[in-house]
């Protein structure tokens, strides 16, 4: 018999790597016909409508702040009530047999008491707990344990993860799965419309030849250090090239445009801000590289991204992404920002490294396909 499997997909467009790691799992499993997908959603999110799965679509009463309250309560507790939940919710909820969530959220299935399978991405906040305010820290603690306590499955994407889930949250290594997902299936075999390249240089007023750095402006992504390095670049070499990058302007992203204007390098650094999402391979094809300077990260989106669009990449020497990379980027100190300029400029002026990176890029992804990464999802599922 068919289970019905529901797919929480609350997640925000600007929210980062974890809206395409959505995309993914749900491109892996919508061509699955041993169970039936219901995709949850919010009212205005349609990326999914197309999909031939059925999308139900709500405003999720977890937002509110008296929600919230109660919702951090029954962490603290160790709770499981659903009372907070409207009567459509519930309802709308119902017939649903296992939940997967790909983000690392609480809500609806922990309290529904119902089967469910989370992604929990990184533990970040034990790295760089002054990234973290205190409260911030405690609720990723409850939240964590609570999930990992409940789950049926975790998955994350690399064994680093499995190491600190296990070592941090004391979760059997055997209720832990490591998958990595792929890009979504539209850049694996993404095909580009010349036209688009003038429209796309046009609308955000593109120069001849930039590095891009698609990340949130949060403490880990590591925008201060990229910016010493890339004053290095060009203060002390003739390159003429631009730092582009791109991303929700909050949190450390006042800290950012101060330490552009201490350097004075505004003419060399621009920030676009949000991306519209199908401007997004336009941008990657038109760089000189991807660069990576983040201080941790599980697997990165964006290097996953670069290697499908042939696009050569750099990156940090941290957690899970030398596993990831391989022998197809050049990697570096990220907090070295000399070291950083110097790897920067090796692609900069070695056309033929750029090239062959690109191509040990596009390799390491042709493996990637979405029928392996469902065949994997679905063995945690079955289990």
């Amino acid at each position: 018999m068919k289970k019905k499997i529901g797919i929480l997909t609350f997640y925000p467009m600007h929210g980062g790597g974890i809206f395409q790691y959505i995309q993914s799992m749900v491109d892996a499993l919508v061509a699955d016909r041993s169970n039936t997908y219901i995709i949850f959603a919010d009212m205005n999110d349609t990326r999914f409508d197309g999909y031939g799965l059925e999308v139900r679509k709500l405003n999720p009463c977890n937002r509110s702040g008296v929600n919230q309250v109660i919702i951090f309560a029954q962490l603290l507790l160790g709770l499981r009530w659903s009372f907070f939940l409207r009567n459509d919710e519930k309802q709308i909820y119902a017939d649903i047999d296992l939940f997967m969530s790909p983000a690392t959220s609480v809500y609806p299935h922990l309290f529904l008491r119902k089967p469910f399978v989370f992604t929990l991405h990184d533990m970040q906040e034990k790295y760089y707990p002054h990234a973290f305010t205190w409260i911030e820290r405690f609720k990723r603690e409850l939240r964590n344990r609570a999930l990992t306590k409940s789950a049926n499955a975790v998955i994350c994407e690399s064994n680093y993860v499995k190491q600190d889930i296990m070592h941090f949250l004391g979760t059997d290594s055997n209720k832990i799965a490591v998958i990595q997902s792929p890009p979504p299936s539209f850049l694996l075999s993404y095909e580009v419309d010349q036209k688009n390249f003038c429209s796309v240089k046009r609308k955000y007023s593109l120069p001849e030849r930039y590095v891009f750095y698609p990340a949130q402006c949060w403490f880990h992504k590591n925008h201060i250090k990229l910016v010493d390095a890339f004053n290095i670049i060009v203060n002390e070499t003739d390159e003429d090239v631009t730092l582009i990058l791109s991303g929700s302007q909050q949190d450390n992203y006042p800290k950012l445009v101060a330490k552009i204007q201490e350097l004075g390098i505004g003419h060399r650094v621009k920030h676009l801000g949000y991306i519209d999402y199908e401007d997004i391979p336009y941008l990657y094809k038109m760089a000189q590289m991807l660069v990576m300077p983040t201080l941790f990260e599980s697997v990165s989106i964006p290097i996953y991204e670069a290697f499908a669009l042939g696009v050569p990449v750099c990156c940090s020497n941290v957690v899970a992404l030398p596993e990831q990379v391989g022998d197809a980027a050049l990697i570096f100190d990220p907090n070295d920002p000399a070291d950083m300029a110097n790897k920067m400029l090796q692609l900069l002026r070695d056309a033929s490294l750029a090239s062959e990176l690109a191509e040990r890029g596009r390799q390491r992804v042709s493996s990637f396909d979405h029928k392996g990464y469902a065949r994997k999802i679905l063995d945690v599922i079955n289990k």
